[in-house]
C-alpha cells in the first residue's frame, strides 16, 4: 500500500476522538432526554473508535513483525530492498498510531515537552519565521475548517479507491485458494489471504474514521450556530473595529504632526527661504520622515495591542514590499531630496522653463510651487520628482514672463488681430471682431504676438506723386507734405495718442515718386490700429489735393512695330 502522511491522519484522528471525547463528558446542566442520548450515542461512537484504533495498532505491529521475520528469510537483496522499505513505513505508521493512543489517553498532553531539549543555533530565518508565525497561526485559524473538510474528502476518496482494490484482491486470492489442486498452494493462497484481508480490514478501518471525522466537521453542532445579528455584531466589533482604531490612530497622528508642520513652515521656513538657512530645510525633511515613521507606529500599535495578526501582517507584507520597491527607486528619491533641500539643478527664487513657459521657483518641498505673475492661475503645484530633469537660473527684473497681458491688442503672424480676454496656461482666448478665438498657449506663441498696448506701435502709409513733380519732390514738396500731415493728425481723434511723426521719400518707383508717412501711436489707441491706416490714407489724398499734386495711375503702354503702322 503507497505511504501516506500518517502523521497529519492521526493528529486529525486525535482532535476528532477528543472532541467525540469531551462531548461524551455529559450533557449541560439545562439538557433533557435528547441530551442524554446524544451523549450516550458520542461516548458509545468515542469508545469504539478507541477500540479501532488499538485494533489498528495491534495489525500494524503484526504485519511489522512480518516484516522483520521475512528480512531475515530473504535472499535476494531486492527484496530485501523492499522489505526495509515496507519496514520503515510500517514503523513510522507504528510510532504515530502509539502518538494518537497518548494523547488520547493523557486528553491531549503536550508530548513534545517531555522530549530531549537540545540547544539550537541562532538562525535568523528561524527567528524571522517566528516573528511571522503567530499571523500565519491567525491566517490558518481563519482557514481552518475549509482547509480541513477539503483533506478529509482527499483522504476518503484516497482510502476508498484503495478499499476497493483490496476487497476485489481478497476476492481473487480466495478464489484461487478454493480452486488450488494441491495443498502446497492451498497454503500459499491462505498466507496471501490473511495478508490482505489484514490489509483490507486496515483500510477499512481508516476509511470509516476518515468518514466519522467528515461528518462530524460537515454537521453543524450547538455550538456552531449563531445568530446573525450576534455574529455581524462580533463582526463590527472586531477585526473591522480594529482597521477603523487602527486607521483612526494614523489620521489623528498625521493631523497633529500636519498642524505642528504647517506652523513650522510659516514660523520658520518662511524666514529661512529669505534667509537661504540650510539647516531649517534639513529639518523640514527630517520632520516630514519623521511624520511618515510615527503614522506607521501608531496603526501598527494599535493592531499590536489589540492582537489582531491578520491585519498586523498585511501591513508589514506591504511594508516590507514597499522597501523592496525603495530600493530600485532609490537614486530617484535622492535626487528629489537634493531638489527639496534646494541643492539641485533647480532652486528657489529662480527662472525655469516648464513645458514651453517661463516661471518662477516660488518654493521647493515634496511638490513645487511655480509661479507665472502675467497667466490667470498662474501657479502650478506639481510633483518635485517632475522637475528632475529641468534646471534654473538668475533673471532680470526686466525679464518678460508672457509675450501680452489681459486687455493687450495682439497682431499675429497671419494678421490676426484682437484683444486678449483671457491668458492660462493652457489657452489664449483672443476678441477678434467681435468673436472669440481661443488658441492653446503652443500654438500662440508659435504665431509671435505683437503687443500694441504694451509700448505703443506705428502705422506706415506709402504713396506716390506723379513723375511731373520730379523737380521740387524731395525738398519743398516733401516739406509741405510734412506739414499738412501734421495739421491733419493734429486736427484728428488720435491727436491725443500721436508720439512722433515723420514724412519721408521712399524710392522712385516704376511709374510714381513714392513717399513713406510714418507715425507712432501711443498702446491706448492700439484698439484703433485699423482706424489710424485709414485716417494717414486720408490725410494723404487731401494733401494731394490741397497742393494741386497728381496721384499717378497704373497705365499700360503699347508699343507696336513700324510694319504695323501701315
Amino acid at each position: 500500500m503507497t505511504a501516506l502522511p500518517y502523521r497529519l491522519f492521526i493528529l486529525i484522528l486525535c482532535a476528532v476522538l477528543l472532541a467525540a471525547g469531551a462531548a461524551a463528558a455529559g450533557p449541560g446542566p439545562q439538557s433533557g432526554a435528547t441530551g442524554s442520548n446524544e451523549a450516550a450515542q458520542r461516548s458509545a461512537d468515542s469508545w469504539r473508535n478507541l477500540q479501532t484504533l488499538i485494533d489498528t495498532i495491534n495489525n500494524t505491529s503484526h504485519e511489522l513483525g512480518q516484516q522483520r521475520s521475512a528480512l531475515h528469510e530473504a535472499v535476494d537483496d531486492r527484496e530485501r530492498a523492499r522489505i526495509y522499505k515496507e519496514i520503515d513505513r510500517l514503523s513510522l505508521d507504528l510510532e504515530s498510531l502509539q502518538t494518537a493512543l497518548e494523547m488520547l489517553a493523557t486528553d491531549g498532553a503536550d508530548l513534545s515537552l517531555f522530549g530531549v531539549r537540545e540547544e539550537a543555533a541562532f538562525n535568523w530565518r528561524s527567528e524571522l519565521e517566528s516573528v511571522f508565525e503567530p499571523i500565519l497561526a491567525e491566517l490558518r485559524r481563519l482557514t481552518e475548517r475549509p482547509r480541513k473538510i477539503e483533506r478529509l474528502r482527499n483522504d476518503q476518496s484516497y482510502f476508498k479507491d484503495r478499499l476497493g482494490v483490496a476487497e476485489n484482491a481478497l476476492i481473487n486470492v480466495s478464489r484461487n485458494r478454493e480452486n488450488a489442486p494441491t495443498p502446497e498452494l492451498i497454503k500459499a493462497f491462505e498466507t496471501l489471504e490473511k495478508r490482505w484481508r489484514q490489509r483490507r480490514d486496515d483500510l477499512r478501518n481508516r476509511y470509516d474514521l476518515t468518514s466519522y471525522e467528515l461528518t462530524e466537521t460537515l454537521s453543524p453542532s450547538s455550538g456552531s450556530r449563531r445568530d446573525p445579528v450576534e455574529a455581524l455584531r462580533e463582526l463590527f466589533t472586531g477585526r473591522i473595529l480594529n482597521l477603523a482604531l487602527a486607521v483612526g490612530a494614523a489620521m489623528v497622528v498625521f493631523l497633529v504632526l500636519r498642524l505642528l508642520a504647517g506652523v513650522y513652515d510659516r514660523r520658520v521656513m518662511t524666514r529661512a527661504r529669505r534667509r537661504g538657512v540650510f539647516a531649517a530645510r534639513v529639518g523640514n525633511l527630517l520632520f516630514y520622515m519623521l511624520t511618515a515613521v510615527l503614522v506607521l507606529l501608531s496603526a501598527m500599535s494599535v493592531l499590536y495591542v489589540r492582537g489582531d495578526w491578520v491585519l498586523l501582517g498585511i501591513m508589514l507584507i506591504l511594508l516590507i514590499g514597499a522597501g523592496w520597491a525603495l530600493q530600485k527607486s532609490l537614486p530617484g528619491y535622492l535626487t528629489e531630496t537634493r531638489l527639496m533641500l534646494n541643492l539641485g539643478a533647480v532652486r528657489e527664487g529662480e527662472r525655469l522653463i516648464f513645458e514651453g513657459l517661463p516661471w518662477r521657483v516660488e518654493a521647493l518641498n515634496f511638490y513645487a510651487t511655480l509661479v507665472n505673475p502675467l497667466l490667470q492661475g498662474g501657479i502650478l503645484r506639481i510633483p518635485v520628482r517632475r522637475l528632475v530633469d529641468h534646471y534654473s537660473r538668475t533673471f532680470d527684473s526686466g525679464e518678460p514672463w508672457f509675450p501680452t497681458r489681459v486687455g493687450d491688442y495682439v497682431m499675429l503672424d497671419d494678421n490676426t488681430f484682437g484683444q486678449v480676454l483671457v491668458q492660462s496656461p493652457e489657452s489664449v482666448q483672443l476678441q477678434v471682431f467681435g468673436a472669440v478665438k481661443t488658441y492653446c498657449v503652443a500654438d500662440y506663441l508659435t504665431r509671435n504676438p505683437r503687443d500694441l498696448t504694451l509700448q505703443g506701435f506705428t502705422v506706415a502709409v506709402t504713396f506716390g506723386l506723379d513723375y511731373t513733380h520730379q523737380g521740387d519732390a524731395t525738398r519743398e514738396i516733401q516739406a509741405k507734405l510734412e506739414h499738412t500731415f501734421r495739421d491733419g493728425l493734429a486736427r484728428s481723434m488720435a491727436a491725443a495718442h500721436l508720439t512722433s511723426f515723420r514724412l519721408e521719400f521712399k524710392e522712385a518707383g516704376a511709374s510714381s515718386l513714392d513717399f513713406l508717412a510714418i507715425a507712432a501711436f501711443a498702446g491706448a489707441a492700439a484698439a484703433d490700429y485699423f482706424a489710424l491706416q485709414r485716417l494717414l490714407q486720408r490725410i494723404a489724398v487731401d494733401t494731394c489735393n490741397e497742393h494741386g499734386l497728381v496721384i499717378p495711375f497704373n497705365q499700360i503702354t503699347v508699343h507696336m512695330a513700324d510694319g504695323a503702322k501701315d
